[in-house]
């Protein structure tokens, strides 16, 4: 290993090195890695207070008492699991590059993962049927509504998925839809069915003009990106007011559709391929089924082949 007291970097110019590592190398997406950014430079702000850093003296208890520092204040099991991995890739990447001596990432803590201990909450019927109530009626705001209450329904996207939707993603002579993720950085193809599309429809027509987005905020160009996914959650949550369910928001609509599919016999990768998961892991939580139905062959979905 190179003599590390020569080793002196700017703060901001290690996290912006480590930022193009997770683009370049890894192909995380934006939000991934806002996270990884997050979590390095406040660790790199703990042990280097003046912004230079000079690994030489970077030591495995500046991480140790980082952590024991941050989880006081983070006592969410799940947020430190996510804190932990990205501490883990830092230091892989840093002892990748002979900043550090290798090993320090597996002599970090784990913590016991109980992500399948209880399922995802969907929703119950009654509340469908409260929504689906909610979104009757003529008006272009209660086709607008109608068309992304089925959209999350039917379908379990995501509220970005959702909001970068274009018309163009709209294939109506073979019946799909296109849909892109900027979590996973991937395009999927999934079938429209009946309702979502006719309910696509009646909302098309019922616009004075052809819109940028499938669904365009009601306001005066240029329209930052992040105010697409605003626009699309505000619309749902409205919506969910007006059903009387104040606890829940879009994403129980996805977890509703995975319960739905699982308890109906597809298998996990069926569900997975449909809500667009990057891992068939992250599936796993929405049954509590013998780990055999992952050797079966998946499900074929409903409109053409897989």
């Amino acid at each position: 290993m190179p003599d590390r007291s020569s080793v002196v970097i700017s703060l901001s110019d290690c996290v912006a090195q480590y930022d193009a590592h997770l683009l370049k190398i890894r192909g995380l997406s934006k939000s991934t890695r806002n996270l990884h950014r997050h979590v390095v430079h406040m660790l790199l702000c703990s042990s280097f207070p003046t912004g230079d850093i000079a690994w030489s003296t970077f030591c495995f208890g500046d991480v140790v008492q980082f952590v024991t520092t941050e989880f006081q204040r983070l006592t969410s099991r799940a947020t430190q699991r996510v804190w932990l991995m990205v501490l883990r890739s830092f230091l892989r990447y840093l002892a990748a590059h002979e900043h550090i001596p290798g090993g320090w990432d597996a002599a970090l803590p784990s913590i016991a993962n109980r992500q399948h201990v209880q399922l995802p909450r969907g929703l119950t019927q009654q509340q469908v049927d409260a929504l689906w109530t909610a979104s009757e009626g003529t008006k272009p705001r209660d086709l607008r509504n109608r068309a992304l209450f089925l959209l999350f329904l039917r379908l379990g996207l995501r509220t970005e998925e959702v909001a970068s939707l274009v018309p163009g993603d709209i294939d109506w002579s073979a019946g799909n839809l296109k849909v892109r993720s900027t979590k996973t950085a991937r395009v999927r193809t999934l079938p429209l069915a009946l309702d979502v599309g006719e309910a696509l429809v009646a909302y098309l027509r019922s616009l004075h003009r052809r819109p940028v987005r499938l669904f365009d905020p009601t306001r005066k160009p240029p329209i930052p990106e992040q105010r697409y996914e605003v626009y699309v959650r505000n619309c749902i949550y409205y919506l969910f007011q007006r059903a009387g369910i104040r606890d829940r928001g879009p994403h129980s609509l996805r977890h509703t559709l995975a319960t739905e599919m699982v308890g109906k016999g597809a298998t996990f990768k069926a569900v997975s391929d449909v809500l667009g998961h990057k891992s068939i892991t992250t599936t796993l939580i929405y049954a509590k089924l013998d780990l055999e139905a992952l050797k079966q062959v998946a499900l074929p979905w409903p409109g053409g082949a897989r």
